[in-house]
């Protein structure tokens, strides 16, 4: 059954790409590996190669900038579940970043610099819990547990979720490892009685927003939960903000850590492709895997633009877009919007690097 659907799935979108794609450039001008082709019309014609799949991030860009509203991106999402499928990767190669694996390299992380959660205090009468997102609660404990701290003081929380959200798992193509994964997550949640929950990754936020739909759990951003007091300092350092790609159609995030920086005091200057025209930080769709060379350059790119802006510092609320930008940005600070906004300074170029060295010993 499985097969068959994701099979279906890639048929019907190379059909509809091939039938209505205008072939007018405009998704193929704003992507750097739709750049290397004629047209999504061109590539559905000659058929999807593997290869071709995993080159893309899967940030959507094509599908915001398509004025016939047609989504490019779909059919590299099921040409890779029909790879997983037909055996055409060995699964054991991507364990190492998926989820449902204890010892991948996040965990493996936390373990070697004990890093945990036990110790916080709960508020055993709260519905109310906290779901960091894997990558923040990985590499900024201090956040993380700030946060936490200012979610329960200012309203009660009953704990902190340090799961996954599995998002590798559907990006890479394991559709059946990561609807087992949600599942599992969903049951979790529904066993704790959770009522509302706190994201502060937009990646979480709008992944788990679908899937605990059915539950009646309220989703809400640390944006909107935290109370921020203005800022009473003045010549606060020029910021600019690169907008991750599960924000391009709501914008939720954008406005809310827009706002919040403003009221703080910072200037806040903008790149040329912002919102629905920004483009991926270089981590999404573990594009880093098989292209490297794509990622890098959509790194250096947006650093680029991050200067011309004039800004002396590149901000996302997104982790891993600050992880990926802070490894190559050797005269820009990177941060994440809440190291500003909680006054908790870190420096994450050498993060990845870290991460690294710790499979490098084994």
């Amino acid at each position: 059954m499985a097969c068959n659907n994701t099979t279906g799935n890639l048929q019907t979108d190379l059909a509809r790409i091939k039938a209505e794609c205008s072939e007018c450039g405009l998704c193929v001008s704003g992507c750097a590996f739709l750049s290397e082709n004629t047209s999504p019309a061109e590539m559905a014609r000659r058929g999807i190669s593997k290869e071709d799949a995993y080159a893309c991030s899967l940030c959507a860009k094509c599908r915001a900038v398509c004025p016939l509203e047609l989504n490019p991106m779909g059919m590299f999402q099921a040409r890779r579940e029909q790879a997983i499928q037909n055996q055409e990767l060995d699964a054991e190669e991507f364990n190492y970043f998926m989820p449902d694996n204890k010892d991948n390299v996040m965990s493996t992380y936390r373990r070697y610099y004990a890093v945990d959660y036990n110790d916080l205090k709960r508020d055993k009468n709260s519905s109310v819990f906290f779901f960091p997102g894997c990558t923040l609660m990985t590499y900024s404990p201090a956040l993380t547990r700030e946060i936490y701290n200012r979610i329960r003081w200012q309203q009660g929380c009953g704990g902190i979720i340090t799961d996954c959200c599995g998002l590798p798992l559907n990006q890479m193509g394991f559709r059946y490892r990561a609807s087992q994964f949600t599942d599992s997550l969903v049951t979790k949640i529904e066993k704790l009685g959770i009522k509302s929950l706190v994201t502060a990754c937009p990646n979480c936020y709008y992944k788990l927003k679908k899937a605990l739909q059915p539950l009646g759990v309220r989703l809400f951003t640390v944006y909107e939960t935290i109370d921020f007091p203005p800022g009473m300092q003045i010549d606060l350092p020029r910021c600019t903000i690169h907008d991750s790609c599960p924000d391009r159609f709501d914008g939720l995030f954008a406005a809310q850590a827009r706002t919040a920086l403003r009221n703080q005091g910072y200037k806040l200057v903008e790149m040329a492709n912002i919102l629905r025209d920004s483009p991926c930080c270089g981590s999404g769709g573990q594009v880093s895997h098989f292209r490297p060379d794509l990622a890098d350059n959509l790194v250096i790119n947006r650093l680029t633009e991050a200067r011309n802006s004039g800004a002396e510092i590149l901000v996302s609320y997104c982790m891993s877009c600050v992880l990926n930008f802070a490894r190559l940005a050797t005269d820009l600070k990177v941060r994440h919007v809440m190291n500003l906004l909680l006054g908790i300074d870190e420096d994450y170029s050498e993060v990845k690097k870290r991460a690294a060295a710790i499979f490098a010993a084994k």
